[in-house]
């Protein structure tokens, strides 16, 4: 039998002295927001007010970070009771990452803050019963109020004995639900139950309004498509478009074929398609909307990439999450020996403490990989928006990888011609994409070999960027199937911790999840990405 401890555990570490105060804040959320039944509800109480206690000290940009990587993890209705009292961008990155069910969402909601009832309001996927909910505060939401400061501050300020009651309130909620067979839901309690039945739809006209909301629909129920944002990707699992989509937004361009996600009845859930035009007004010529249709995709538009099991991914989740804590601590021990920060350390000692540095590091980047292809496969994973020139990644690629070429013999020339246009990705993603890619097949380099990697713009309606990589003897006799499926090349000290086909095959699945591919052909690597445009169909100045 096993005992957890670890809430416990961190409770004893969680001290106000701030070293690491970001970490252990972090730390506690992760445990709690998982809800093990396990947990002692006083235990879990004294976590909830040392987070409220550390919210305060802990940086915003932290918090909203923190709370957006428990994304699809938060199962904790106290603890995002909690969190949806923080700031607005901590509350809606909180009410995004919840996955409540319908009861406990229905129990929470006349304690939220209006601002969180709003945030709610524009998920997609909530059931009746929480429905009943928020109509039931409706009235109170949106009236005027006299303090809205002095409201949030009442809401930011729970204490101990009202984190207890509500933790006690919901056990007890929780057991009798267990004993007892729910309560049939009366006939008519919303339009989903009443679109569910019926068959699916294929086509929504629509329209939007200047900030990109959709505010007029044809051909489907208003509930599931009316409010939803398309000048924003989607967050987790809620709605929204692809990246691709939201930047022809910015742009004030027409899209074509731009990936949706709508949530909500399963006539209207699941994926679509955009076509869709600016539209403008013809006196002033200023922009007020799009207008176009939203259409189910084809079979050849399907993207194969497989939806894994959530609860697995939890799992490799969880086992991470364990693994992170005594890495974090074997990192910070050796880094404090080899940098001799608590005194003087032999050469014998400093040089094992950096090959322990090495190899800790080495299995924290595989944590790494692991952690997003399991949010990938289960359709967690979220991209920022951004764009990134790609003369800037060319030189950070030859930075980052310049020691692992030199220790290898390898010499990589990158070359792009000109003009290229930036990829429709932000700096990190571009990034740690080119450097798993690049960093894996030179590992598969024999001494004195080179490898040539070319950017080129295919432009046009959708500019694509594509980056073609040659590819070392070793590899490009194999076919696709056996690169892509390959284990560890060797057993050298650089190379991939989970294997040359493990890393093509996140490289794939990154480029996929923003509408882009990796291919392997006539023995060369070929990975497109979406390219940014300036709002034109046809070619920029340059490229003329």
């Amino acid at each position: 039998m096993r005992f957890d401890d670890r809430l416990e555990t961190t409770l004893r570490q969680a001290g106000d002295d701030g070293i690491g105060l970001a970490a252990k804040w972090q730390q506690l959320l992760d445990i709690l927001a998982q809800n093990p039944s396990d947990f002692n509800p006083a235990a879990v109480a004294s976590g909830l007010q040392k987070v409220r206690q550390l919210m305060d000290i802990v940086p915003l940009t932290v918090r909203e970070k923190c709370v957006r990587a428990l994304s699809g993890r938060l199962c904790s209705a106290p603890l995002l009771l909690l969190l949806s009292g923080d700031v607005p961008a901590v509350a809606a990155a909180a009410v995004s990452a919840a996955r409540l069910g319908d009861h406990e969402w229905a129990d929470i909601v006349p304690h939220m803050s209006r601002r969180a009832r709003e945030f709610l309001r524009n998920r997609g996927d909530i059931g009746p019963m929480t429905l009943r909910a928020l109509r039931s505060c409706s009235s109170a939401d949106f009236a005027l109020t006299l303090d809205t400061s002095a409201a949030e501050m009442i809401v930011r300020a729970p204490q101990v004995l009202q984190i207890r009651d509500i933790v006690d309130r919901i056990e007890k909620l929780r057991i009798e639900r267990e004993r007892h067979d729910p309560a049939e839901m009366p006939a008519g309690a919303s339009i989903e139950q009443v679109v569910s039945c019926g068959k699916p739809i294929d086509e929504i006209r629509f329209e939007t309004d200047e900030y990109g909301t959709i505010s007029w629909i044809e051909r489907a129920p208003a509930e599931g498509v009316v409010g939803v944002d398309i000048a924003e990707p989607a967050f987790d699992e809620g709605p929204g478009p692809d990246a691709y989509g939201a930047a022809a937004f910015r742009q004030k361009m027409p899209l074509e074929n731009a990936r949706l996600r709508l949530c909500g009845a399963p006539a209207i859930a699941g994926d679509w398609r955009i076509n869709a035009a600016p539209f403008f007004e013809p006196a002033s010529g200023r922009f007020s909307g799009y207008r176009g249709i939203l259409r189910r995709p084809n079979l050849a538009e399907v993207a194969h990439i497989p939806e894994g099991d959530t609860h697995d991914a939890e799992n490799v989740q969880q086992l991470l999450h364990e693994l992170r804590t005594p890495l974090s601590a074997i990192i910070g021990f050796s880094e404090i020996i080899e940098q001799q920060l608590f005194g003087p350390v032999t050469e014998e000692y400093r040089t094992i403490a950096a090959h322990i540095l090495h190899d800790a590091q080495r299995l924290l980047s595989g944590f790494d990989d692991l952690s997003t292809a399991a949010k990938i496969e289960t359709g967690t994973y979220v991209t920022e928006v951004g764009s990134t020139d790609c003369a800037w990644l060319s030189l950070r690629l030859a930075e980052r990888l310049r020691e692992l070429s030199d220790a290898l013999h390898v010499t990589l020339n990158l070359v792009h011609a000109h003009p290229v246009r930036p990829f429709a990705l932000d700096n990190h993603l571009a990034e740690r994409l080119f450097s798993r890619l690049l960093s894996a097949v030179i590992i598969g380099c024999e001494a004195g070999e080179i490898l040539d990697g070319r950017f080129r713009t295919e432009p046009g309606l959708n500019a694509v960027n594509r980056f073609v990589l040659s590819l070392p003897k070793k590899l490009a006799d194999m076919d696709e199937s056996e690169l892509f499926g390959s284990g560890p090349l060797d057993d050298s000290h650089d190379a991939p911790l989970l294997g040359l086909g493990f890393s093509l095959r996140l490289v794939r699945s990154l480029a996929r999840n923003i509408g882009g591919d990796l291919r392997f052909y006539n023995q060369a690597l070929i990975i497109s990405l979406p390219a940014v445009n300036d709002g034109r169909a046809g070619l920029m100045d340059e490229e003329r």
